[in-house]
């Protein structure tokens, strides 16, 4: 089994990188694919989620967030408190990794 065509979420949207779609976030019509690259929260299928975080959307990257938890939707992100010090992006203006991160969790 592929990761081209994956099924369906709990939407009845297929999902799967060959699976043309749009952003999720609201006015933006970004091109993208239902792929786990563009997912909100984790593996995503029938039965919805597999993980706590992640509400079963797919974003471009300019509205997707990295976080120690995976990457989230910006309102997923705020609703864990996106870190105020790297913006989410989870690495300091070196690449190192941001110890603020850890401290609030995402």
């Amino acid at each position: 089994m592929g990761w081209a065509n994956c099924g369906f979420d709990s939407k009845g949207r297929p999902i799967g990188y060959a699976h043309a779609a749009t952003c999720d976030h609201p006015g933006c019509d970004v091109k993208i694919d239902r792929g786990l690259a563009y997912a909100c929260g984790q593996m995503h299928g029938e039965g919805g989620a597999k993980y706590d975080e992640g509400c079963e959307g797919y974003f471009c990257p300019a509205h997707l967030y990295c976080t120690r938890r995976g990457q989230l939707c910006g309102a997923c992100a705020s609703a864990l408190g996106k870190c105020p010090t790297c913006d989410g992006e989870c690495v300091d203006e070196d690449g190192n990794d941001c110890p603020t991160c850890d401290t609030f969790g995402v």
